[in-house]
């Protein structure tokens, strides 16, 4: 982050049985004017002719869409007795996206229940999908022709042998609600490490309104869980889906409460039971439908805001509002403002972002477009898919959205000899001036990649790119995981610069709890120092080695928050001097230190060490210390360097000097 300073069908009746009563719930509204999908499940693949309960196996078939609409929904999958018994049961489901007149293929693993929840006999595979998509129109289901035959598992012999002593069965128990942070105890979730988020958005931008949403999470399971907890907001939730069972949840505000002030957000919790307890090591899917209007605009403790903000200004006389976009950014909570997660920088995931909107409009996910270009749907909506392959936090994903001129490019790493896409999107309200001064900012990135990349080693992903927007309400710039967010026109090269570098050291290599934000800052911070002082800025400023010798002598600093504690305050995370400009001169301290040449390497050991995972503090003044080519006594005054500069609460007495 850079803050601104100053400046269908059925195969007959048979099959539409009693449990459609239950299914059948009364459509939303019509929309006359626009076109609809018209899905319908037009195959059911046979299942194995056998299977014994409690077995996992696969189910396939295929959902066509008769409508003039692309269509989108879930395909819910039962057994039904065939002898009326038992009714139908829930045993899986799966996400389908479909075009317009197209069809396409799903495939899914389901379960099939255990014997209590259902008998030994002959069943049914039925497979559902609303007409309309997602919770709307009638249902439309289709059976497989074979029927499957389950079985009880081996019963135990008549007289078993007395069995040996051990542990009795495994006990399943809630994870945690918290990940501990020292600044922010009310994010992040124990229990299961995510490893992605497959994020679907139908976006009404003229309500600021998710029309229908999915979220679903694949997850491995870090202990027995018998419930687990996400990181989001109060956007109405529809269903929640663990391994495509019901599962009861609830809604509550996270603890502690973040601040006394009425103003601030406080963050909020989605608690999930699933039907089953899952057991440690397992993966497992979580599907989360939502919906609703004004997603959060999060209040920080610091005033700021992140989270889903519409972008207005005012312009003109008359003055007139205008809010043509959305400025989505989610540095260090705002995230949870639109989609559920374990919303915490240490659990990283993957991410593929499908986000529809109105033809014109842009939308941004991380990572690349999926397709060389977004799905026109036929309907008056675009909708945009990008795929995110590297360990990403939740606080770098975005889905802003609007009104933009937007671009591709290419440029080539000088390193590797890579080829990599450039995305930019810039709010048509620029004036010729801002129009042209960006135009040449933002041509130089390529220059500025490789200036960095020269130092820090090679970029550590697959694109890059920056949406640059008139939000004068936001106030700051966000290094958004491959594209990095500017909410004003008049962004300037350091701070360009400046986001880039955040794309090695914090968006590779990212802070491990929130305290740890000097690290990302003090390199960015210090990249900018770098670049202004050399012949490639075109807004000079003395070296890095001057720099520190003038904050160090600035009689207005104030030393008082030790950078790597920020007196256990959230509102101290992005105050200037002790996040940035302090932890800058560390940096710059052990490079006077050690000199330039094992600085640099320190810099590419750790992109490799912890490259798309976290570093501490501790772990970094560990590194810097075998790095450093120190020994004895002077190693151990470089402990001490370190403990003053980053821990301490009053101006350090060990400068480079010292070592001298």
């Amino acid at each position: 982050m850079n803050v601104w300073q100053a400046a269908e069908v059925s195969r007959s009746g048979v099959l539409i049985f009693a449990f459609a009563i239950v299914l059948l719930l009364v459509a939303g509204p019509a929309q006359a004017a626009k076109p609809k999908p018209k899905l319908a499940v037009s195959k059911v693949n046979n299942p194995p002719r056998t299977a014994t309960a409690g077995e996992r196996l696969t189910a396939t078939g295929r959902v066509a869409n008769r409508g003039r609409r692309s269509g989108k929904g879930r395909v819910r999958l039962y057994l039904n007795d065939r002898r009326q018994r038992a009714g139908a049961l829930a045993i899986g489901s799966k996400r389908v996206r479909v075009r317009a007149r197209r069809s396409t293929r799903f495939s899914t693993s389901v379960t099939i229940p255990t014997i209590g929840r259902l008998e030994a006999g002959d069943y049914a595979l039925i497979a559902c999908i609303r007409e309309r998509g997602g919770s709307k129109g009638a249902v439309r289901c289709r059976s497989a022709r074979s029927k499957v035959i389950v079985s009880a598992p081996n019963a135990p012999p008549a007289t078993p042998p007395d069995p040996p002593a051990g542990p009795g069965p495994p006990t399943f128990t809630a994870g945690a609600r918290t990940l501990g942070d020292p600044l922010l105890p009310q994010i992040g979730n124990g229990g299961y490490d995510a490893l992605n988020y497959d994020i679907e958005l139908d976006f009404d931008p003229g309500a600021n309104r998710f029309d229908s949403a999915v979220t679903t999470i694949t997850a491995r399971a870090t202990q027995n869980l018998s419930e687990f907890s996400l990181d989001f907001q109060d956007l109405a939730v529809q269903e929640v889906l663990v391994d495509g069972a019901q599962a009861e949840f609830s809604q509550v505000e996270a603890t502690p409460d973040l601040s006394d002030d009425a103003d601030v957000t406080q963050p909020m919790k989605l608690v999930v039971t699933p039907p089953a307890g899952i057991p440690d090591g397992r993966r497992f899917l979580v599907e989360v439908d939502y919906s609703g209007s004004q997603p959060q605009v999060f209040t920080d403790p610091d005033t700021s805001q992140e989270g889903w903000i519409p972008a207005c200004y005012d312009s003109g006389t008359p003055v007139v509002r205008t809010c043509d976009s959305f400025f989505v950014v989610g540095e260090p909570m705002g995230s949870q403002a639109w989609f559920p997660s374990n919303n915490y920088p240490s659990d990283k995931a993957t991410f593929d972002t499908a986000i529809t909107v109105p033809t014109g409009d842009t939308a941004f996910g991380v990572g690349e477009l999926v397709d060389e270009e977004p799905s026109d749907n036929g309907d008056g909506t675009t909708t945009w898919a990008w795929s995110e392959d590297d360990p990403t936090a939740t606080y770098l994903v975005t889905a802003s959205n609007g009104d933009f001129d937007y671009s591709e490019n290419v440029v080539v790493e000088s390193l590797t000899g890579r080829r990599l896409p450039i995305y930019n999107a810039i709010d048509p309200s620029a004036t010729p001036t801002q129009e042209a001064n960006l135009a040449t900012r933002l041509g130089r990135t390529e220059e500025m990649m490789n200036f960095l990349a020269a130092r820090y080693g090679p970029y550590p992903f697959d694109s890059n790119g920056a949406l640059v927007d008139r939000a004068p309400n936001v106030g700051y710039a966000l290094e958004v995981q491959g594209k990095s967010h500017y909410a004003s026109l008049n962004t300037s090269e350091s701070t360009i610069l400046h986001e880039i570098s955040h794309q090695w050291f914090g968006n590779s290599a990212t802070l491990q709890q929130w305290s740890d934000i000097w690290f990302n800052e003090g390199w960015a911070q210090w990249s900018e120092w770098l670049w202004n002082s050399t012949p490639a800025s075109t807004a000079p400023e003395p070296p890095p080695e001057q720099q520190f010798d003038s904050e160090y002598a600035n009689p207005d600093n104030d030393w008082s928050i030790a950078p790597a504690v920020l007196d256990n305050d959230p509102a101290n995370l992005f105050v200037t001097f002790p996040t940035y400009t302090r932890g800058a001169m560390t940096l710059e301290g052990y490079r006077e230190i050690v000199g330039s040449g094992r600085f640099y390497n320190l810099a590419r050991s750790l992109q490799s060490q912890f490259a798309y995972g976290n570093v501490s503090t501790r772990e970094f003044i560990d590194a810097a210390k075998d790095m450093s080519g120190l020994s004895g006594a002077k190693l151990a005054l470089l402990e001490d360097y370190f403990q003053q500069w980053l821990y301490g609460e009053q101006k350090p007495t060990i400068t480079p000097d010292s070592f001298n």
